[in-house]
């Protein structure tokens, strides 16, 4: 929306407006002309102001990678939609194993015999087998290939 209101100007506004009222014979050049004035006005402005007009980097520091998903998810296919789904899942997953072993790690400063085994078997399991123990077998196979990916 940002970039189409930055790349156009009034007069191909209106063009676009009453294309639909067109004679539908006329309406594939309109269309094409339409095109080539937003190419044209585009090329213009870049030649005024060999800057960049917008950029996603002056508004946050780190990009919100969720928000982004959904913004493009209404123009991807089922496919696509799918694949940025399991990238939402994924980063889910990440947040959520940093949050609990930052957790588990000051639990284990506030108890520090809680990674060694003891007589009743309280503690008898270490750090990451908890840790893995708390997620469901999706988030453990996304947990699985990104640590594999991120040793090598």
């Amino acid at each position: 929306m940002a970039f189409d209101a930055l790349y156009t100007n009034n007069q191909i506004q209106k063009l676009k407006v009453i294309l639909p009222y067109i004679d539908p014979s006329m309406q594939k050049n309109m269309a094409i002309y339409i095109k080539y004035m937003e190419l044209k006005y585009t090329m213009d402005l870049f030649k005024k102001h060999p800057f960049h007009v917008c950029s996603a980097n002056e508004r946050r520091q780190t990009p919100d990678i969720r928000k982004l998903c959904h913004e493009l998810k209404p123009y991807c296919s089922e496919s696509e939609s799918q694949q940025l789904e399991q990238m939402k899942s994924m980063l889910q997953t990440m947040e959520m194993y940093q949050e609990m072993s930052q957790t588990m790690s000051a639990m284990q400063e506030l108890f520090p015999d809680m990674g060694k085994s003891d007589t009743n078997g309280i503690f008898g399991s270490s750090m990451d087998e908890l840790l893995m123990g708390m997620l469901s077998p999706e988030q453990k196979a996304m947990f699985e290939a990104f640590s594999g990916s991120q040793s090598q």
